[in-house]
């Protein structure tokens, strides 16, 4: 029984919507269950229509034309999952390295599907296309001009992807917006901007703006970032602050190195441009935060200012006697921290508040390296607010953390002492305020009195004997006096390194 002419222009989108139904239901599935069930459908609908065949059923029943439509198209999609795994996936991807598009490779399925789709009206249902073909010109004209950007979209996504300026995973700039590609398919490239907003940007857009990759041709970018410092501050000493600031950081590269240029000179301020470069785009926010950071607390702790603009005017009156309180306060707040290191024992409170005139304070951020381990030093840090950890180089490259400290605490006395190397380095794990105490601070002292440098070596040679400080100068509690074949040594050592003999 051959179907009416009007059944037979229902098959068409009633196999569409069932292929549509089936694909799907079939996307959850792998790519080998996929063809596992094509495969399966195909010979179940074989078999019926086999059976059905064999059961003297005409060829033109509707029935048997059904199953054996069912059986080519889910054959037709089987062979092409097959094609899909061993020739794009295993021969042309793993053995000759070719990278094929996925647009590419979809538009293969499409036209074979349409192909076949196609030869199943026509071979099977018996249906005349010649006479569809001439009104599906007009047909297709219509289409074709409402459609014509979607076209457009996907004969540059075809392009792009054919070219492959960028891929899945890549930092880009396009018509202002600025994000990570995470799919690019028929119609749109999909960007995941820094706030996490998923942006579509068309594929004839993409083909007809400029375009900037930060991840070709390689990860390496480099970044800029301003301040404007006092004219009274010299432009070398700057440069050296702002460059060590930089490279401190773990995620500014070292070479190619920072670089520090004068850029102009405006009405408050001279303007300086720090330029260094990183690998990791995505956390560009982060790394610029972490350097300005650290440019601030570097400065800080050189006395070279940023000055407020000129057209800002402060006034304020400060008398000598507030000066001089508050000069007292401080004075005093620094002795509280260095009288209790049983390393000053030895010392009379007038000593120690000659330590205290020489003394500063420094303010360290998170993340910061105090000192670095086989640096020379002459100085003693005592930690007032924060803490820090002590690690150390072991093997010539694995760094490991052997003690943390805290307020309180204090290291580098050896240094200070000696002038011996640091045995660790010691980096700030919060903001960390500390005492500074240095060679020069320390000289005045044992000029006035050599004899105290019996009880500062056997004071020294108690500490170093305990394994943390033999590690990394961890604080400990502190034990007798006496002088030892070590003891003797050090106090040569120190004598030496003061140019003064014991008395």
């Amino acid at each position: 029984m051959e179907l009416p002419f009007y059944q037979k222009l229902l098959l068409p989108p009633l196999f569409a919507l069932i292929a549509a139904a089936l694909v799907g239901l079939l996307r959850r599935f792998g790519t080998l269950n996929r063809l596992r069930l094509w495969s399966v459908l195909t010979g179940f609908s074989a078999g019926t229509y086999l059976a059905l065949s064999g059961s003297g059923l005409r060829h033109e029943a509707v029935l048997l034309q059904a199953f054996l439509a069912i059986a080519t198209l889910s054959a037709a999609a089987a062979i092409l999952r097959l094609i899909d795994l061993i020739f794009w996936g295993w021969f042309l991807s793993k053995r000759r390295h070719v990278s094929v598009p996925r647009l590419a490779v979809d538009l293969f399925k499409l036209i074979t599907i349409i192909a076949v789709a196609i030869s199943v009206l026509k071979f099977i249902f018996g249906m005349e296309l010649s006479g569809l073909l001439v009104t599906s010109t007009v047909v297709s004209a219509v289409i074709g001009l409402a459609i014509q950007d979607m076209l457009a979209n996907i004969a540059a996504g075809l392009g792009v992807q054919l070219e492959k300026p960028f891929t899945v995973g890549d930092w880009l700039l396009i018509s202002g917006h600025e994000g990570v590609v995470t799919q690019i398919n028929w119609r749109t490239l999909t960007l995941l901007t820094r706030d996490r907003h998923e942006i579509l940007v068309p594929n004839s857009t993409v083909a007809k703006t400029e375009v900037i990759n930060y991840s070709r041709p390689s990860s390496l970018q480099r970044v800029y970032t301003s301040v404007g410092l006092s004219y009274r501050c010299p432009p070398g000493e700057v440069k050296a602050a702002l460059t060590y600031a930089a490279q401190s950081c773990a995620e500014v590269v070292q070479d190619p190195p920072v670089e520090v240029l004068l850029r102009n000179f405006v009405d408050s301020a001279i303007n300086y441009d720090v330029r260094f470069w990183i690998t990791d785009f995505g956390r560009l926010l982060q790394i610029t935060d972490d350097v300005n950071s650290r440019i601030w607390y570097e400065l800080q702790r050189r006395n070279l200012t940023i000055p407020y603009p000129q057209r800002d005017v402060h006034l304020y009156t400060v008398s000598p006697e507030e000066e001089i309180r508050a000069a007292e306060k401080g004075r005093q707040e620094i002795f509280s921290v260095l009288r209790p290191l049983e390393v000053f024992a030895p010392l009379s409170d007038d000593q120690i508040s000659t330590l205290v005139s020489g003394a500063r304070l420094q303010v360290f951020m998170r993340g910061e390296t105090l000192v670095h381990e086989g640096a020379s030093g002459e100085s003693l840090f005592v930690i007032r607010s924060g803490s820090v950890r002590i690690d150390k180089i072991h093997s010539g490259r694995l760094s490991t953390t052997v003690a943390k400290m805290k307020a309180g605490d204090f290291f580098g006395e050896m240094s200070l002492l000696t002038g011996e190397p640091r045995t660790a380095s010691i980096i700030a794990e919060d903001e960390t305020q500390v005492v500074v105490v240095s060679k020069a601070a320390f000289a005045p002292v044992l000029a006035a009195d050599t004899a105290i440098l019996v009880a500062l070596s056997a004071a020294l040679d108690a500490r170093s004997r305990n394994t943390a400080e033999r590690l990394a100068n961890v604080s400990t509690t502190g034990q007798a006096a006496r002088v030892t074949p070590q003891t003797s040594a050090l106090l040569r050592r120190i004598g030496r390194f003061f140019g003064v003999e014991e008395s």
